[in-house]
């Protein structure tokens, strides 16, 4: 009996449907572009082409959460401590950035528009680097005319090009500023004076230093600062109040939060200053309705959300909010389950670490598009993505 014949072969897509179908291949799974570029010569000759990498960011417009760095502190000797952060990923295939394994001792300070800015622990003078997990750059900053505060120092690093999407902008000039606490005697005992400089990567050089007095508290170093319009807010410890810094007019104000329970910053539904916390298995959110007038300030409660239902019970603690990942609507929250990734309006909740020690480990999320460079010889490093 003859055999039957072979069905013919199905014919090859063409290229513009392939490069439509990866497009669409989600910006917070990288690894997946990685898989398809070792398809075949042809989808790995698209995702090379300078234009798909332009139509992806297009398309997707807003970075995704690629992972985040957790700032956790090892004991060394039974008095000494050093601290040990670590990248981890939030998408289902191993991150592929490293922090540099030349520098001992940092700690993350800030992650925004691509960037990590990181302060080497126990170093006298100081000393900040601007690391960039895609690219692998790293900048150390000039901190020669820099006045260096008592104590409590924090920072921020943010995109300096006018005009910048930051879907892309990691070769591109930054600024970075520098807050801390100067403690200072007076007729009642000692105050804190927080004190603020900004440097810029196009000059290498700090601004004048600016200072606010009868500050009733010192910085939260471990909380991410947030960047709303030209302004950067900083939470004081306990979230007793939020130090605002203005970049234009170069100079702080204070503003009074709604609550001072665990409440971390986050931008609101209309766009301004937000608070959200989490209380007695509820999650909280207000919104500063009039931030012209920091001493007359007015919060208007936005949000409030059962948790019960959405996180694995837990009957011997409380949840509490870490951090809010900048530009998004979502939140980290730790509890004796595990770290987890809560969105405010979908209410999609992500299992994506074990929990943390609050009162001394800190989370810095790092949101960036990820392309790998298909075309370039670096491109192997990618390939191990597992």
């Amino acid at each position: 009996m003859a055999c039957c014949p072979a069905p013919p072969a199905l014919p090859a897509l063409p290229d513009e449907l392939v490069e439509e179908i990866l497009l669409r291949l989600p910006p917070e799974e990288p690894g997946y572009l990685v898989y398809a570029a070792l398809v075949c010569k042809p989808w790995r000759r698209i995702l090379s082409d300078p234009g798909f990498r332009r139509r992806y960011l297009d398309l997707h417009r807003s970075p995704p959460l690629l992972g985040y760095i957790h700032n956790t502190f090892v004991s060394t000797s039974a008095t000494s401590t050093t601290c040990s952060p670590r990248f981890l990923s939030t998408s289902t295939t191993a991150s592929p950035f490293t922090p540099p394994r030349t520098i001992k001792d940092w700690r993350a300070m800030d992650c925004r528009h691509g960037r990590v800015l990181m302060m080497i622990c126990k170093h006298n003078p100081m000393e900040l680097i601007v690391w960039d997990p895609i690219t692998g750059e790293q900048r150390h900053l000039n901190m020669t005319n820099y006045y260096q505060c008592d104590y409590c120092v924090h920072g921020a690093v943010l995109c300096a090009m006018d005009g910048c999407d930051h879907l892309d902008c990691h070769d591109g000039p930054f600024r970075v500023v520098l807050m801390g606490m100067d403690v200072v005697l007076s007729g009642y005992g000692t105050d804190c004076v927080a004190c603020a400089a900004m440097y810029s990567s196009e000059t290498g050089e700090w601004s004048d230093q600016v200072f606010l007095e009868d500050n009733p508290s010192c910085l939260e170093h471990e909380r991410p600062s947030l960047l709303i319009g030209d302004a950067l807010y900083f939470t004081l410890e306990h979230c007793i109040s939020v130090l605002k810094y203005d970049l234009n007019a170069h100079a702080l104000s204070v503003i009074d939060p709604p609550c001072t329970s665990g409440a971390v910053v986050m931008i609101a539904e209309n766009g301004g200053l937000g608070f959200v916390s989490v209380d007695d298995d509820n999650v909280y959110m207000w919104s500063l309705l009039d931030a012209s007038e920091e001493s007359t300030v007015e919060w208007e409660e936005e949000l409030v959300m059962e948790l019960g239902t959405l996180l694995p019970t837990d009957p011997c603690g409380s949840s509490q909010v870490v951090c809010s990942v900048e530009g998004s609507n979502t939140i980290f929250i730790n509890s004796n389950e595990g770290l987890f990734t809560l969105n405010l309006k979908s209410r999609q909740v992500r299992k994506v670490g074990l929990g943390i020690e609050c009162y001394s480990d800190s989370i810095f999320p790092y949101r960036s598009f990820y392309i790998p460079d298909f075309a370039s010889e670096k491109c192997h490093r990618h390939e191990n993505i597992q």
